[in-house]
């Protein structure tokens, strides 16, 4: 049918006699909001006038049975009933009247003991898309608020009280709208997106000077639930934890960002030991495995693997020494790591010790015996042990690393080295030999001039005395600290490249032409599932996919892309 014709027999005579209908209808007014409930059931009644099969006298049942009777007989090409639905929600709502049902909405929405009777009032109005929609913005602004105004600056450097306070923000919100309405999909949804905002916008570090991001607080959240010592995670409440994790990480943006903290914190745990459960760590894992897919996890599976097979590894060793020489060697534990999950930089040139180079070259060469394809690499910065202190009454253990045990097994040979000898001997680099000896010279096991240079003569302190008989000296060192997060960033952004680079050609390929801004869209849904791609990035990759001609742009529409094959 003639759009014109339609519209001149029929729709614009429908439209005005529903519309002759309802104005000739006496509405009742609202003096004050109290009686908003009983507004929307007297305009149900005229709609029940209208429609005498209707029981109940709720104008959104009877506003939503005029719209589907209306559906059955209305052509769905014509406009008709989008047309019809804006009449009905005019005539039914004024300005005036819809201004005072938003105010008593408004005011319920800000008063949380009042969503009982917010609940009764939304039973009339959700199917009415214009105050429905009123409502979800008041939800959406209110949650938004209060979420913000419950993040202090205090929390930033506890990220255990950072995370727990947003996970509680989402418990409560969530069961509040699931509650008061009826877990409409609609207020879920807008719930999700507000929640996703307030998150991810980090509110932290716009009200302090730090460049604290989301991914990195909830990295240092999982570590220290993880991490022996940290008592943050009780017997039995192991799985509510969990949750919570999952909670976060489902709508955490930068997924990939946050893996790169996450990877560097277990390759702690896992090399000093410190991992509170291997259920745990792989349950974990096995979730985000779950959310995001094998690749995402693949790097940390393998490290949990190679924990485990060192763990063998260890046992057969010392069953091998055991049998060959008849020696027990319990004091030897190894951490045999694949280069590819592990990602250690090399490490530097140095001299071990004869004590500590003879226990090595024999673990080489069974292992080596075992595995002829492989090379093993010393990551002597990793490694530690311990040593004990025979020149005192008291004998002493310490607690050591690599670098503090080749400079102290020095003084077995003499009691004075200088600081130059001591280099020569270990070939330490210089920055990190002054930061080595500066922590001996404070455990006061060793003594010097003050300050340290070249010439320094450093000293074993023979009448060393302490209150406890182990001693930790294997502290962290500055120079080995984590980078930036800004370079993590860098490193995530090359390490999404090659993904984002073979969707765009596997799209491309598929549909061989397509629009700029639908060739992003298709991207970000492909990809969402293993990370949120940046948009500036995808079109980053466009450009650079151009330039290798494996697309072209369109000689009359700029916006358009072509696939070359």
């Amino acid at each position: 049918m003639d759009n014109d014709i339609y519209k001149e027999s029929f729709e614009n005579k429908f439209l005005q006699t529903t519309e002759d209908f309802y104005r000739s209808k006496e509405f009742p007014s609202i003096e004050s909001n109290g009686k908003i409930l009983e507004y929307l059931k007297l305009v149900g009644v005229l709609l029940l006038n209208r429609y005498k099969c209707i029981d109940e006298f709720q104008v959104a049942e009877c506003f939503d049975y005029e719209i589907d009777e209306a559906r059955t007989y209305l052509p769905e090409e014509k406009s008709t009933l989008t047309t019809l639905i804006a009449l009905l929600e005019t005539i039914f709502f004024p300005i005036d009247i819809l201004n005072i049902i938003v105010e008593k909405l408004q005011l319920l929405v800000l008063d949380e003991n009042k969503y009982q009777e917010l609940g009764v009032l939304f039973k009339p109005i959700r199917q009415l898309t214009k105050l429905k929609n009123k409502l979800l913005k008041l939800i959406e602004t209110h949650v938004y608020g209060k979420a913000i105004e419950s993040i202090t600056d205090d929390l930033i450097n506890n990220p255990l009280s950072y995370i727990e306070t947003i996970v509680n923000i989402h418990e409560k919100y969530l069961k509040l709208i699931q509650e008061t309405f009826a877990g409409d999909q609609s207020f879920v949804a807008a719930f999700d997106k507000v929640y996703a905002k307030f998150i991810n916008q980090n509110p932290i570090s716009k009200t302090t000077s730090s460049k604290m991001t989301l991914a990195k607080i909830f990295a240092r959240y999982c570590d220290t639930l993880l991490r022996k010592g940290n008592k943050a995670v009780k017997n039995d409440d192991w799985n509510e934890k969990l949750n919570n994790i999952m909670i976060i990480f489902n709508y955490l943006n930068g997924k990939g960002i946050f893996m790169k903290f996450y990877e560097e914190m277990l390759r702690k745990r896992l090399i000093d030991q410190l991992s509170v459960s291997d259920s745990y760590e792989e349950s974990l894992i096995s979730e985000f495995k779950n959310k995001c897919g094998y690749e995402y996890t693949s790097k940390l599976e393998q490290m949990i693997q190679d924990i485990h097979l060192s763990e063998d590894l260890t046992k057969q060793y010392r069953t091998h020494q055991k049998n060959k020489d008849g020696n027990e060697i319990s004091f030897f534990s190894v951490m045999v790591l694949n280069s590819y999950s592990w990602l250690f930089s090399p490490p530097s040139v140095i001299i071990l010790p004869m004590e500590f180079k003879t226990i090595y070259d024999k673990f080489t060469t069974f292992y080596l015996n075992k595995h002829t394809d492989r090379k093993l690499t010393l990551l002597h910065p990793y490694s530690k042990g311990e040593l004990q202190i025979n020149f005192t009454t008291k004998k002493y253990r310490l607690q050591v690393s690599t670098y503090q045990m080749m400079i102290l097994l020095l003084f077995n040979q003499e009691l004075i080295w200088t600081l130059e000898q001591i280099q020569d001997k270990t070939q330490i680099c210089s920055e990190l030999l002054f930061e080595i000896l500066s922590d001996l010279l404070k455990s006061k096991l060793l003594i010097s001039d003050d300050p340290l240079t070249l010439n320094s003569r450093i000293e074993l302190a023979q009448n060393f005395i302490s209150d406890t008989t182990r001693l930790n000296l294997n502290l962290p060192l500055k120079s080995n600290e984590p980078k930036d997060e800004s370079d993590s960033a860098e490193a995530v952004d090359e390490e999404h490249q090659m993904p984002i680079q073979t969707t765009l050609v596997r799209i491309m390929k598929k549909e061989r032409t397509l629009k700029h801004s639908l060739l992003i869209q298709e991207v970000i849904q492909q990809l969402t599932s293993s990370f949120k791609p940046d948009i500036s990035l995808i079109k980053k990759h466009i450009e650079i996919l151009i330039e290798k001609e494996y697309f072209q742009r369109d000689s009359n529409d700029k916006d358009t892309l072509h696939y070359l094959a």
